[in-house]
């Protein structure tokens, strides 16, 4: 098999090992105590429970819910395929069973709401998932790479990297798998079962495995996992409630796709108005960051690095659209918008004709309201859209604004930079629909190292 030849190959030099997910010296982890089962023999459903836990580790980071392991479990069983990693990775390409099953926790909607595009973002992702750590600058462009060419796919990229760990990397990898199968498998009655599900269960035992290193105690843990079930059907247990959000950076490629994954996490009490603080999770190397709400005007403030914040609408949490600026340069009061999150329950418009008869008529950079002859973004009844750009008016035609936003890339002759759109509908609290566009400015196409984030939007 092509694929997999290659990457073998690749994986068995040493210096290219700890990009696989580790060091070149041999693993010290205990085995997963799993009985690979070879194709077309007979096997107990029970078999696959740690290769299910594997999957939803390393797609999801978190335990697999009861039923999930039932039913993959099951459908694992009932085709009689491979009980190991290894025998996924070799049967991926050449087995449609096998490919159906591992596609479709790629292609989940869990998935899609827990990563964007970016390939950089998404390994990142995997080894928070599975090792508890950032990808090393080797392993990331290692496995992007792939992604990139087309040699693996995404759900390949996952199988590869929770069975490339090494040492203290194979060690977490392993403890975390044994932890998510003793949580599963603690769900005993239905209340717990059925109310281990949805986001902020799912975010919660996320951060419990996040809690596992090399030299933690496993028989120690388990007492965290009974708390962590028991509390599920506490009437004292308070969950924080999660909103999801895409981000783009000032510093990113010249494309509107987003380039990482945010969310705000909260404890509500089940009434939004008395919200007050929680975290926000940001950045392409996630980073945490705390915010505060004021009881009166609903304004946020984030710490640092963040020095001020816009958010729309101004007073409603969660905001459908953050812009969040730090300080720049050498001058300690200016200010830069360094991104800028939009709602997954936003929608990116692809089509002129969605923006027909709108007008954007508040522009904001660096977190302020206003910009050198910038007043609004016009667009007729046709979609054509005429709009202030640095010292002069630009005019855009329906088919442009359409390739605009759809990613291609325009030549502000005003300013000499690069230019990109990212437009976006969002429900008010009143239930009509707010139009924002993400404007990036750049000065190359890749490797921007002076870019402006800027947002139009309807207020």
């Amino acid at each position: 098999m092509k694929i997999t030849t290659k990457v073998v190959s690749l994986c068995s030099v040493a210096v290219l090992l700890a990009a696989c997910g580790g060091s070149n010296t041999e693993s010290a982890a205990p085995k997963i105590a799993t009985q690979a089962m070879r194709s077309g023999a007979p096997s107990p459903t029970s078999v696959y429970y740690e290769l299910v836990e594997s999957l939803y580790l390393g797609f999801f980071g978190r335990p697999a819910d009861a039923q999930g392991l039932i039913f993959w479990s099951a459908a694992f069983n009932s085709k009689q395929l491979p009980a190991t990693l290894t025998g996924l990775i070799e049967g991926y390409s050449n087995n449609t069973d096998i490919k159906a099953i591992v596609d479709a926790f790629a292609d989940s909607a869990e998935s899609k709401g827990l990563y964007v595009a970016n390939n950089t973002s998404f390994i990142n992702a995997v080894y928070l998932n599975v090792f508890n750590r950032n990808a090393e600058a080797a392993g990331n462009e290692f496995w992007s790479g792939f992604l990139a060419r087309g040699e693996l796919t995404r759900a390949q990229a996952v199988l590869w990297i929770l069975n490339g760990g090494q040492n203290d990397d194979a060690l977490i990898t392993s403890k975390k798998i044994q932890a998510a199968t003793a949580l599963t498998l603690s769900l005993v009655t239905d209340a717990q079962k059925d109310t281990y599900s949805g986001d902020r269960m799912n975010e919660a035992a996320r951060a419990l495995l996040a809690t596992i290193t090399a030299t933690t105690d496993l028989a120690a843990f388990y007492a965290d996992i009974n708390a962590f079930v028991a509390s599920l059907t506490s009437s004292d247990s308070s969950f924080p409630a999660v909103s999801r959000y895409v981000g783009y950076h000032y510093l990113q490629d010249m494309s509107n796709a987003p380039v990482y994954a945010a969310n705000y996490s909260y404890s509500s009490g089940g009434i939004v108005g008395v919200i007050g603080n929680g975290k926000l999770t940001y950045g392409v190397t996630p980073q945490t960051v705390t915010w505060s709400r004021d009881a009166t005007t609903r304004a946020l403030t984030f710490s640092a690095p963040f020095v001020a914040s816009a958010n729309l609408p101004a007073t409603a949490f969660p905001p459908a659209l953050s812009m969040l600026c730090t300080a720049s340069g050498a001058d300690a009061n200016a200010v830069k918008s360094t991104d800028v999150l939009i709602a997954r329950s936003a929608v990116q418009l692809l089509d002129a004709a969605e923006l027909a008869g709108q007008t954007l008529s508040v522009y904001r950079e660096n977190c302020a309201i206003g910009g050198s002859n910038v007043q609004s973004f016009v667009f007729d009844a046709a979609g054509n859209g005429r709009f202030a750009s640095g010292s002069g008016v630009l005019t855009l035609d329906a088919k442009t604004v359409t390739a605009a936003m759809n990613g291609r890339v325009l030549l502000d002759l005003v300013t000499g930079k690069y230019l990109v759109f990212s437009a976006y509908s969002y429900r008010r609290n009143d239930g009509t629909l707010g139009y924002a566009i993400v404007q990036h400015l750049g000065n190359h196409l890749t490797a921007v190292n002076d870019g402006v984030l800027a947002v139009w939007s309807q207020e």
